[in-house]
């Protein structure tokens, strides 16, 4: 008799079969984290994610007004990303996310969808290496395309838009790493009501505080190393009751060109979850080392 296998089991199972490779050291992502760090991926080196998040009662999608949703159920199942170092200073960056949600409105309805979310593309460019007593620096932005369907609920149909600096600083067995930009929501109107009209844009601050610990235990080619990460991270200054703050930590299990995540959030505002969790795995490996011939 077949058995089926769940998005979960074959994420797991996909992370145990990179694990056991045998291969030389990579860290670039601080996934799970939303916090990005000032340097870009080495040239030519792609970092490929397989990941889920769940989110208990966060107000999504944006624009939804505060008090009709009652409960809500988030999941993204799967999350795929890629990432793609240019030249040394800069890198490219896209993902794409298929989306369940489950919730229930003040009046007793229900709604239940599985369907496709929004991709994301983006660029990271690295201005300045880390020097004594200087952070690295860097740039970083990345548009919405609007895929999900907002009939569904499962995303606004418009386009957003994000820019933001990047720092990063090692201090001591830590790097600091700090976020701070704008975030443009196009607006479509409220999925619920008439509150207020379509037309124009959320203008927003957002920033980002993380912390990783280097990694801890021996770091020798074959052996299994642990990154404690944390952040508190969020989007202020809305107009239409947009703002999100969380905090989050989490860990990474690296072995060889495999890294397995794990972070758990809380919210900090009204519109933030109650409880998050997100998970999955990289690999991050050069195509043109990996598939060389001896």
């Amino acid at each position: 008799m077949s058995r089926r296998i769940t998005p979960l089991g074959a994420l797991l199972l996909a992370a145990a079969i990179l694990l056991s490779v045998p291969a030389a050291t990579f860290a670039y992502s601080l996934l799970p984290l939303t916090t990005e760090e000032a340097q870009t991926l080495p040239n030519n080196v792609i970092e490929a994610t397989l990941g889920m998040n769940y989110f208990h009662n966060l107000r999504y999608p944006p624009f939804t007004p505060p008090s009709i949703i009652t409960s809500e159920t988030l999941m993204s199942l799967p999350v795929v990303g890629f990432r793609v170092g240019v030249g040394d200073w800069a890198e490219f960056q896209a993902s794409y996310e298929m989306l369940y949600l489950n919730e229930t409105a003040v009046d007793g309805t229900t709604n239940n969808q599985y369907g496709g979310g929004d991709a994301r593309i983006g660029a990271k460019l690295w201005f300045m290496r880390e020097r004594d007593l200087w952070p690295a620096l860097g740039l970083r932005i990345v548009t919405k395309l609007p895929n999900a369907k907002r009939t569904d609920g499962l995303g606004t149909d418009d386009t957003d838009f994000g820019a933001a600096a990047l720092a990063s600083k090692t201090i001591g067995p830590l790097s600091v790493h700090i976020n701070l930009g704008i975030l443009l929501l196009g607006n479509s109107g409220p999925i619920f009501g008439n509150s207020f009209g379509a037309g124009g844009q959320d203008d927003l601050v957002s920033y980002a505080i993380g912390i990783a610990s280097k990694p801890l235990g021996a770091t020798a080619d074959g052996t299994t190393t642990l990154r404690l990460l944390g952040e508190c991270a969020g989007q202020t200054a809305s107009r239409f009751d947009n703002e999100l703050s969380d905090i989050r930590v989490g860990l990474q299990m690296q072995h060889g060109r495999g890294t397995v995540y794990l972070g758990v959030s809380t919210g900090l505002v009204s519109g933030s979850e109650q409880v998050g969790v997100n998970a999955g795995f990289t690999y991050t490996f050069d195509p043109f080392k990996l598939f060389a011939s001896d």
